[in-house]
């Protein structure tokens, strides 16, 4: 019976230790930064600086915003341009979208500023949807004026997609080298890139609703196309 009791109070301790230990362990884990101020965890990818590049909140972000960029960049191949990846500062910068209006994001640019290709994709929080989609959208149009005299830029900025697909807003400004296309006309420049924009947006639409229909997730909004 001595036994018996001394067994049963060994695993309640054990247990107890376990329990205790537990968050400790799980929240120690590499690129997981603990918020004090809800206790929640935020995964959070880093570029070779250490700046926040893709930020989540939730387990599958990370990875649906990791798949979407490789798979892109899969398709387009050498013309995938984008190399940069923005911190959540230099994202809001940009645009204007802080961190309260989206679960997280994927802001991709390139790396030189005569060269103008990039990739956002924001998975917005349903009740700021449609202001996301308005600030991106805002943020077209002073990219239309910045660059109103240089053609080339110009046609990148044109030929652009904002694109709604569920919770994800998305703006693909891609094309890669267009020199050869601007000797032939603005027109031929902007077919270039959107060709190159229809890639990557049915790519983007492929893997969000494939990995949506695989976890059997919520759909927060009807999918709808913005030119």
């Amino acid at each position: 019976m001595m036994e018996m009791r001394t067994l049963t109070v060994t695993l309640v301790l054990t247990l107890a230790i376990w329990l205790f230990a537990a968050p400790m362990l799980t929240g120690c884990g590499e690129g997981e930064v603990s918020d004090s101020n809800t206790n929640s965890v935020e995964n959070v990818r880093r570029d070779a600086d250490g700046k926040t590049a893709i930020r989540q909140t939730s387990g599958s972000g990370y990875i649906m915003m990791d798949i979407i960029r490789k798979e892109v960049a899969g398709v387009l191949g050498d013309h995938y341009w984008p190399d940069k990846l923005l911190t959540e500062a230099e994202f809001e910068t940009e645009t204007g979208i802080g961190s309260g209006l989206y679960e997280e994001y994927l802001a991709e640019k390139q790396n030189v500023e005569t060269d103008i290709d990039m990739m956002v994709i924001v998975k917005a929080k349903p009740e700021h949807l449609a202001e996301v989609e308005t600030l991106l959208n805002e943020y077209r149009d002073a990219l239309m004026k910045k660059y109103k005299e240089r053609p080339q830029e110009l046609g990148k900025v044109a030929a652009s997609r904002i694109e709604v697909i569920d919770c994800y807003v998305c703006f693909v400004q891609l094309g890669a080298d267009t020199s050869a296309a601007a000797q032939e006309g603005d027109e031929k420049v902007i077919a270039q890139c959107q060709s190159e924009n229809e890639r990557a947006v049915d790519m983007i639409e492929r893997v969000i609703f494939g990995m949506l229909e695989k976890s059997h997730g919520n759909y927060c909004s009807p999918w709808r196309n913005k030119v």
